[in-house]
């Protein structure tokens, strides 16, 4: 039993079994580190209150501003390459490397000495060194994590990425409890995040040992010119992320940034869902791609794409209506005011979730430049929406501007998806939508009756799953297989 569990949870075998591995691994890394970093954020968020809880997300959101230079979409290339090229695998983390050592050292030092000056938050300044290491270990870390993946080593990853926020939690805990200021919590994060990039580099001590052996310069400019597109695309995700806090320590006041901060880490994390589901089939829709097999492309996207939206709406209807009960079980009465914010920023996981699939499907054909047009007007279009509404409209501006440009970015996904390998995703919606719309009728009745959130999150879902299967929904067995057998459906064993 357990040489037969080591071999399907460490091994790669059969084209199933490494992607029912990679889902189980990403979701078990993601989901447990994120747990165990709930905590300390609930509990800064409560400590520090509102107004210096805004500045530590103040200080992150100015520097996130600043670190999309520090990739330029490096990491998913050298992931995809080495996916399509294993032989050459060195070569290019080695080469890859070297571009983001530099890369790094640029936008550590815009982090230094041009952030402060697009800051309206005085108090947030002195935080910004420990934000620029904080920014050069987990990009470090994430390089690391890309090499992984590329090999479709994901249990490393997930060790690594708990172990990491198993850190954070703990030393944020003792470092809050006797210092409680924003710098304290910025210091236990640098910490973590320092030993979390320590361990990947000596897991891949060979690798970083050969970077100058094995560094290729004919390598430089073809992975730069196929990053490109990417870095535009990430742009517009820094924008997306960390412009609306900017915006916000322009013309508002540092707990309003708290309260925006507060239901953006709710939302934030849900985004890991689909990213968990792009980066488990990446590999092998590369792979699919490079032998131009275009029928297994298109039922493996189209497997997947159906599996997010059958979560991505029921979260949308469930938030929105449970969104009161939600904010004030997590952060407090002090809090409230969050909540209209996370009612419009949970909606936008329908446009997010199948989104971050798209993106990923775009990468692997290497069409990303057809996209580029479309991030450079949303993240216009992002700025222009923030300077009309926010002024008036304060952190619920901010939120409508959001799920505003996510809706246009996202649909243009969708559109050239379509160009390269149309797939058929309606066919899931009917039975989403009347399941649904039960759990929202279910979650709001439950809430009016003063039923606890975690009881009427439980009992919403089981409304909506146990609809979908009254209805025979077949997702449902596929979402199962991924889970917890392997991954069925049209792609067959390689």
């Amino acid at each position: 039993m357990i040489r037969k569990l080591s071999g399907l949870l460490f091994q790669n075998r059969t084209l199933r079994q490494t992607i029912m591995k990679n889902f189980f691994w990403l979701s078990f890394g993601q989901i447990a580190s994120r747990l165990i970093r709930a905590f300390i954020i609930v509990y800064s968020a409560r400590v520090l209150g509102a107004a210096e809880y805004g500045i530590f997300s103040y200080a992150l959101g100015l520097s996130g501003f600043f670190t999309v230079f520090a990739d330029i979409g490096i990491t998913s290339i050298l992931t995809r390459e080495v996916a399509r090229r294993p032989e050459e695998g060195k070569k290019y983390f080695a080469t890859a490397f070297w571009i983001k050592i530099a890369l790094l050292s640029i936008t550590s030092l815009l982090v230094l000495f041009a952030a402060p000056f697009f800051s309206r938050v005085e108090s947030a300044t002195p935080l910004l060194p420990f934000v620029a290491l904080l920014m050069f270990f987990d990009n470090l870390r994430e390089f690391s994590f890309s090499y992984f993946r590329a090999k479709e080593r994901m249990q490393i990853e997930a060790m690594v990425l708990i172990g990491m926020n198993v850190a954070i939690t703990v030393i944020g805990f003792i470092v809050i409890s006797g210092i409680p200021t924003a710098r304290a919590l910025t210091a236990a994060y640098v910490g973590s995040a320092g030993i979390g990039m320590l361990a990947t580099v000596l897991i891949l001590r060979r690798e970083y040992a050969g970077a100058i052996k094995n560094f290729a310069k004919t390598l430089v400019r073809p992975l730069i010119k196929s990053a490109l597109p990417v870095a535009l695309i990430a742009l517009f995700g820094s924008f997306m992320l960390n412009i609306d806090t900017v915006m916000l320590g322009w013309w508002r006041t540092e707990a309003e940034i708290g309260f925006y901060s507060a239901a953006q880490k709710i939302v934030q994390v849900l985004y890991t869902i689909p990213a968990i589901f792009a980066i488990g089939v990446f590999p092998a829709i590369s792979r699919f791609v490079g032998e131009k097999n275009r029928e297994k492309v298109r039922a493996l996207h189209e497997k997947t794409m159906g599996m997010v939206l059958m979560i991505a709406v029921p979260l949308a209807v469930g938030g929105i209506t449970l969104a009161k009960p939600i904010i004030q079980f997590l952060y407090g009465a002090e809090y409230i005011p969050a909540v209209p914010v996370f009612q419009i920023l949970i909606a936008t996981v329908l446009f997010i979730f199948p989104g971050t699939l798209l993106g990923n499907f775009i990468l692997a054909h290497d069409k990303q430049a057809g996209i580029a047009k479309y991030t450079a007007i949303s993240s216009c279009l992002n700025i222009i929406l923030n300077s009309l509404l926010i002024p008036r409209f304060g952190i619920v501006g901010a939120a409508v501007a959001t799920i505003v440009v996510q809706g246009f970015y996202n649909s243009s996904f969708l559109r050239l998806a379509r160009k390269i390998n149309p797939s058929n995703i309606s066919q899931f919606m009917p039975r989403i939508i009347i399941a649904s719309a039960a759990l929202g009728c279910v979650g709001s009745l439950l809430s009016f009756l003063g039923i606890h959130v975690l009881i009427s999150i439980a009992v919403a879902g089981i409304v909506y799953f146990g609809l979908l299967f009254a209805m025979k929904e077949s997702l449902l067995k596929n979402l199962a297989d991924v889970l917890f057998k392997k991954f069925r459906g049209t792609v067959q064993n390689q």
